[in-house]
């Protein structure tokens, strides 16, 4: 994954040859453009960060709707965004 300087995200992708799928962010560019959405970006890694391989799996229907949002995401992403 390649995060610019000029972008606030960056996607990586299994659909488009990568490892995982991954999103980036460009934290220091998001917090000059609004600050309150780079502090809620990092309250979600902070609670991110604490999931562990032995936390129990989400129930399909969350990982379901998961996987549309993402398609929807890529879908909508410009070739920039890889």
């Amino acid at each position: 994954m390649k995060i610019r300087e000029d972008r606030p995200t960056a996607l990586s992708s299994v659909v488009h040859g990568s490892n995982l799928d991954a999103i980036g962010f460009n934290i220091a560019f998001i917090a000059l453009k609004n600050p309150k959405l780079a502090l809620e970006i990092m309250g979600l890694y902070d609670e991110a960060h604490k999931l562990q391989t032995s936390d129990p799996k989400a129930p399909d229907e969350d990982f379901k709707l998961f996987t549309e949002t993402l398609t929807t995401l890529l879908g909508n992403a410009s070739d920039n965004d890889y």
